[in-house]
């Protein structure tokens, strides 16, 4: 292993990184999530170069970490069932307004949560902390443990999920 633990981990991952998205994708059922899996996993061996000792079999390493890292992800999006987004009881409109327009809004509001509930865990937590709750990304960052980048790319992808699939609904 080179002295410079951070470039040699840069290089693993680049060698590995497709390889170990598909191993990590089988063990948590998509590919996002296995693109997601092999974040946390950099991360955890990025914070081992801090603590120092050599690896004698770095490649084995790198899949022991990812699977560990889909391990907490499986588990983390079980308990994420728990505390699905759910707009059941939300305010849909102000006294006077006309049943059907509400009936309407109730519907769409119960849709966006359905279509919200379809993202990963990580994605739908970033849209609904920034959209609904109206955090910045450099929080929502550092609440979630991934990068700024990593957010924006959870809303986007978010955004346009509810988007073309509230779309599809309209049409029908």
């Amino acid at each position: 292993m080179p002295a410079d633990f951070d470039t040699w981990l840069v290089d693993l991952f680049k060698r590995q990184h497709q390889e170990l998205v598909r191993f990590a994708a089988r063990l948590v059922g998509g590919r996002d999530g296995g693109e997601e899996v092999v974040q946390n996993a950099y991360l955890r061996l990025a914070h081992r170069s801090r603590q120092g000792g050599a690896i004698e079999h770095p490649k084995a390493y790198a899949f022991s970490v990812a699977r560990r890292a889909a391990f907490d992800f499986t588990a983390e999006r079980n308990r994420e069932w728990l505390h699905r987004v759910d707009f059941e009881d939300a305010d849909v409109g102000a006294a006077g307004t006309d049943p059907t327009q509400l009936l309407d809004r109730r519907q769409r509001i119960l849709r966006l949560a359905v279509v919200l509930n379809e993202l990963p865990g990580a994605c739908q937590k970033a849209f609904i902390l920034n959209k609904i709750e109206g955090h910045p990304h450099r929080e929502i960052a550092r609440r979630l443990g991934i990068s700024v980048s990593m957010v924006e790319k959870h809303i986007m992808r978010a955004m346009i999920h509810c988007r073309d699939t509230m779309r599809d609904d309209d049409a029908l």
